[in-house]
């Protein structure tokens, strides 16, 4: 396959300077990496124009799952399930989303390769149904996609992996106490993350509106509150001592006092306890969403909620600080969620499915921290790519090393121009991403900034301005 030169005045270094020189990007080969000027370039970029580490996203949900056999079924479960309407229920999942839509979005915003929740109609519970859904997204996928298997009580651990704990999240997947502490024991010495959005114990949400008829763009951010998180993370922290875990990652965590908390509790605990910021956390806040139009502020449901100005500004102050203290287990998540549009509609007075697509605008979001908030390249090069590709990387064989800018490691670039203003046009990005179900929680915002050039995965080299293409 060819090899692509491309020449830039801005390369990132894995040390945070900027030099000028050349990557040479042949698919499937390791980066070769020129410093100065060479003859034979085949994309001069603009002096504007940057090429940094391709960026990591450890947390998305791309949704598409395995079609089973009946007999994958019935030996691999679940149990008691019917086999026609579990299928059923696959096809009708699958035709919102798909893997490729996914990767297509990924590679628009810079994204090289990302880490995908189980939560599929037959997740990835157990050794079987992970490696048989592991092995459909390796190829179906554009870049490399790491799942994270599904715990379930009564299943045991996929040895040297890191468990999803869907029992933390809203409604717990129906798991009393008891059951997820049984969960917890069975991945005693391996690693688990989790989400940090558990219910009110005392209340439901339903309830919580009647006692404060609130208004519908708040509730959400109102209910799942800094209280709620905090109460969450200190039980999944309890719960991780208790059995013994390896290591527990926090997911999306989304204000200041939240990750004060997972810093605080580090040299108190015997496992590891690594920290993702969730990217949109960085943007949105409870008083930005009730300056926009009611449409964009109802598509930003979240979970856990958005923060107060306040915490939001917190967080991004401590963010800062811990990567530039050399803090090498706190990276970005965006939680890319794409619900249908339909799917996120009130009823009965309560909204639809929180989390929103977050993935094609990585970009936009690291230029609010860089333009707005005091962040240097080299912070956002550790927390978009530095950080969490080595994260990853223990539990997923990438076939050269990754998360450094350096001839014969893995070819994996971002390149873009930051100082391009940027708007949202959602009738092109359902056509680039080939998703008929696109909306986004930016459309309409101004003063965006940032547009993804080039994104090079393994060597080959994809156009993404528009639809994204490879070029080699």
């Amino acid at each position: 396959m060819p090899m692509l030169r491309i020449a830039s005045r801005n390369i990132h270094l894995d040390g945070g300077s900027l030099v000028s020189g050349s990557v040479l990007c042949t698919p499937g080969e390791p980066l070769e990496f020129e410093l100065g000027n060479r003859f034979g370039i085949d994309i001069q970029l603009p002096d504007s124009a940057h090429i940094a580490l391709g960026r990591f996203d450890p947390h998305v949900h791309f949704r598409e799952a395995v079609v089973p056999t009946r007999e994958e079924v019935e030996e691999h479960g679940p149990a008691g399930v019917d086999y026609d309407q579990l299928v059923a229920s696959i096809r009708q999942a699958n035709a919102l989303y798909s893997v490729r839509s996914g990767c297509l979005a990924a590679l628009k915003g810079g994204v090289t390769a990302v880490g995908a929740m189980g939560n599929t109609p037959w997740g990835p519970v157990g050794a079987y149904r992970h490696e048989r859904t592991q092995k459909h997204y390796t190829q179906e996928g554009l870049i490399p996609i790491v799942v994270w298997p599904r715990m379930e009580p009564g299943v045991a651990a996929v040895s040297r992996h890191e468990g999803k704990d869907f029992g933390s999240t809203f409604g717990g997947s129906g798991l009393t106490e008891d059951a997820r502490r049984e969960m917890f024991a069975l991945w005693r010495h391996e690693a688990v993350s989790y989400h940090n959005d558990q219910a009110r114990s005392y209340e439901t949400i339903a309830e919580f509106k009647d006692r404060t008829n609130i208004d519908d763009v708040l509730l959400h951010h109102q209910y799942f509150d800094g209280e709620t998180v905090l109460g969450c993370q200190a039980k999944t922290m309890a719960l991780a001592e208790q059995a013994g875990l390896s290591s527990l990652l926090a997911r999306h965590i989304p204000t200041g006092p939240a990750l004060q908390q997972i810093l605080d509790a580090r040299p108190e605990k015997t496992c590891r306890l690594p920290a993702e910021i969730g990217l949109d956390y960085v943007y949105w806040y409870r008083e930005r969403l009730l300056a926009q139009r009611r449409e964009t502020a109802l598509i930003n449901y979240r979970r856990p909620a958005h923060p107060s100005h306040e915490d939001q500004l917190y967080l991004i102050e401590l963010t800062r600080s811990a990567v530039r203290s050399g803090d090498r287990e706190i990276f970005f998540g965006s939680d890319h969620a794409p619900h249908p549009l339909e799917a996120k509609a009130f009823q009965d007075g309560l909204p639809g499915s929180p989390g929103t697509r977050n993935i094609e605008h990585s970009l936009q979001y690291y230029l609010e921290l860089t333009r707005n908030h005091g962040y240097s390249w080299a912070d956002i090069d550790r927390l978009a790519s530095i950080n969490p590709s080595k994260h990853m990387a223990q539990y997923f064989d990438f076939p050269y090393e990754i998360g450094t800018m350096r001839s014969g490691a893995m070819a994996n670039l971002a390149i873009f121009d930051p100082e391009q203003p940027y708007q949202v046009d959602r009738d092109k990005l359902a056509s680039q991403l080939e998703d008929p179900h696109y909306h986004s929680a930016l459309e309409g915002e101004s003063g965006l900034f940032g547009k993804s050039l080039f994104t090079v995965v393994n060597g080959r080299v994809w156009d993404v301005q528009n639809e994204p293409k490879p070029l080699n």
